[in-house]
């Protein structure tokens, strides 16, 4: 349930990178081996004739020979900045668990104490019509109605203020847990902006071109 709190989301995400940021200073280590190429469609002639042109190359081969130190120096900063995201990533799991076990504590406690305030609001109901039974047979006074009649309402109200207290517990735990926080939907909605961002960048850059 936690791992749908954005935070330890983007936490876990961020120590998948560094994670991944060690290797590719380890990698750049040794050596590299680099082949470019290119495919292009080439027209001759007025006669509409195509031709497919292929050209591959060239082969590129880097050995690092003597760099200072820079690469050992980056694979100790990759591995520092994982120690750090790490460290960042369960100090986000451990405010997590604490803030969901505080809300369930609260929750808990309200739910006990509504509990008992529906059971003293059942007496004070029974014992208010009681009370009217005895008035109307006059074997009680109006006063005597009256103060029945205050502690009712007032344990009613007591009831309903706990009653509120304890949803905003259950909301309180709702929020603990990520508030409805949905990683496909949210990367879904990601993903969708950055190729819509995409695409109006790539109108606003295209040009008209005459035909040949």
């Amino acid at each position: 349930l936690l791992q749908q709190r954005p935070d330890v989301f983007a936490a876990a995400r961020n120590l998948d990178a560094a994670s991944l940021e060690i290797s590719v200073a380890k990698a750049r280590r040794y050596p590299s081996l680099t082949l470019n190429g290119s495919i292009g469609l080439l027209r001759q002639g007025n006669s509409g004739a195509s031709v497919q042109t292929w050209s591959i190359g060239p082969l590129t081969l880097a050995y690092p020979l003597i760099d200072g130190g820079q690469r050992s120096a980056n694979v100790a900063l990759a591995e520092a900045n994982y120690r750090e995201a790490d460290s960042s990533y369960r100090s986000k799991v451990r405010i997590a668990i604490k803030e969901v076990e505080e809300a369930l504590l609260n929750l808990h406690d309200a739910q006990l104490r509504q509990q008992d305030a529906n059971i003293v609001s059942q007496r004070f109901a029974s014992t208010l019509a009681a009370t009217q039974a005895k008035l109307s047979q006059g074997m009680a006074s109006k006063m005597e109605m009256e103060e029945v009649r205050r502690q009712a309402l007032s344990a009613q109200s007591t009831q309903l203020t706990l009653q509120l207290e304890r949803n905003r517990a259950w909301v309180a735990l709702y929020r603990a847990l990520g508030g409805g926080w949905a990683e496909s939907s949210n990367m879904a909605a990601l993903a969708q902006t950055t190729a819509e961002r995409s695409s109006s960048e790539q109108s606003a850059n295209t040009r008209p071109t005459s035909a040949q």
